[in-house]
Protein backbone atom coordinates (compact mmCIF):
# COMPACT_ATOMS: atom_id res chain seq x y z
CA UNK A 1 0.00 0.00 0.00
CA UNK A 2 2.74 2.38 1.02
CA UNK A 3 4.45 1.78 -2.83
CA UNK A 4 0.86 2.44 -4.35
CA UNK A 5 0.83 5.65 -2.40
CA UNK A 6 4.30 6.75 -2.98
CA UNK A 7 4.29 5.94 -6.87
CA UNK A 8 0.72 8.32 -6.57
CA UNK A 9 2.83 10.83 -5.19
CA UNK A 10 5.59 10.72 -7.32
CA UNK A 11 3.15 11.06 -11.27
CA UNK A 12 0.98 13.20 -9.20
CA UNK A 13 4.03 15.81 -8.72
CA UNK A 14 5.45 14.78 -12.16
CA UNK A 15 2.42 16.03 -13.98
CA UNK A 16 1.63 19.09 -11.51
CA UNK A 17 5.67 20.19 -12.77
CA UNK A 18 4.84 19.65 -16.55
CA UNK A 19 1.83 21.74 -16.35
CA UNK A 20 3.77 24.50 -14.48
CA UNK A 21 5.88 25.26 -17.11
CA UNK A 22 3.06 25.77 -19.55
CA UNK A 23 1.54 29.04 -17.46
CA UNK A 24 1.82 32.40 -19.97
CA UNK A 25 2.32 35.77 -19.13
CA UNK A 26 -0.31 37.78 -21.10
CA UNK A 27 0.50 41.46 -21.42
CA UNK A 28 -1.21 43.37 -24.06
CA UNK A 29 0.84 46.39 -25.89
CA UNK A 30 0.04 49.03 -28.16
CA UNK A 31 1.73 51.08 -30.85
CA UNK A 32 0.80 54.21 -32.39
CA UNK A 33 1.74 53.57 -36.18
CA UNK A 34 1.93 55.10 -39.16
CA UNK A 35 -0.32 52.59 -42.21
CA UNK A 36 -1.71 54.03 -44.77
CA UNK A 37 -4.13 51.71 -46.41
CA UNK A 38 -5.88 48.44 -46.27
CA UNK A 39 -3.27 46.94 -48.01
CA UNK A 40 -0.67 48.32 -45.11
CA UNK A 41 -3.78 46.94 -42.35
CA UNK A 42 -3.51 43.57 -44.25
CA UNK A 43 0.36 43.79 -44.57
CA UNK A 44 0.62 43.96 -40.90
CA UNK A 45 -1.86 41.18 -39.84
CA UNK A 46 -0.25 38.90 -42.18
CA UNK A 47 3.15 39.37 -40.46
CA UNK A 48 2.53 40.14 -37.09
CA UNK A 49 -0.04 37.69 -35.83
CA UNK A 50 2.41 35.05 -36.65
CA UNK A 51 5.18 36.49 -34.74
CA UNK A 52 6.53 33.99 -31.69
CA UNK A 53 4.34 34.91 -28.71
CA UNK A 54 1.55 36.95 -30.50
CA UNK A 55 -1.66 36.09 -29.17
CA UNK A 56 -4.36 37.97 -30.46
CA UNK A 57 -3.93 40.91 -33.01
CA UNK A 58 -5.75 44.04 -34.05
CA UNK A 59 -5.16 46.47 -36.54
CA UNK A 60 -7.11 49.80 -37.05
CA UNK A 61 -6.48 52.21 -40.07
CA UNK A 62 -8.93 54.93 -38.30
CA UNK A 63 -7.06 55.16 -35.05
CA UNK A 64 -3.71 54.53 -36.73
CA UNK A 65 -2.64 51.63 -33.92
CA UNK A 66 -2.00 48.64 -33.71
CA UNK A 67 -2.58 46.06 -30.82
CA UNK A 68 -0.86 43.12 -29.35
CA UNK A 69 -1.87 40.22 -26.89
CA UNK A 70 1.37 38.44 -26.59
CA UNK A 71 2.97 35.83 -24.34
CA UNK A 72 6.04 37.70 -22.55
CA UNK A 73 7.27 34.10 -21.67
CA UNK A 74 8.07 34.07 -26.03
CA UNK A 75 8.50 37.91 -26.79
CA UNK A 76 9.19 41.62 -26.06
CA UNK A 77 7.49 44.58 -26.82
CA UNK A 78 11.25 45.31 -28.14
CA UNK A 79 11.20 42.63 -30.30
CA UNK A 80 7.36 43.16 -31.46
CA UNK A 81 7.95 46.61 -32.19
CA UNK A 82 11.33 45.89 -34.46
CA UNK A 83 8.71 43.05 -36.31
CA UNK A 84 6.29 46.01 -36.95
CA UNK A 85 9.21 48.34 -38.49
CA UNK A 86 11.27 45.72 -40.68
CA UNK A 87 7.59 45.69 -42.25
CA UNK A 88 8.52 49.49 -43.17
CA UNK A 89 6.12 51.19 -40.11
CA UNK A 90 6.77 53.36 -37.07
CA UNK A 91 6.01 51.54 -33.95
CA UNK A 92 5.81 53.90 -30.90
CA UNK A 93 4.58 52.19 -27.60
CA UNK A 94 1.35 54.29 -26.72
CA UNK A 95 1.29 55.21 -23.10
CA UNK A 96 -1.81 56.45 -21.97
CA UNK A 97 -1.78 60.26 -22.45
CA UNK A 98 -0.03 60.42 -25.61
CA UNK A 99 -2.58 61.76 -27.55
CA UNK A 100 -4.64 62.54 -24.30
CA UNK A 101 -7.02 59.85 -24.59
CA UNK A 102 -6.97 56.55 -23.11
CA UNK A 103 -7.75 54.19 -26.11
Amino acid sequence: MKKLALTFAIVLLAVSTAFAGTKKDIRTVTFDTSLHCKECVRKVQENIAFEKGVKDLEVSLEKQKITIDYDARKTSVETLKKSIEKLGYKAIEHKEGNDGSKD
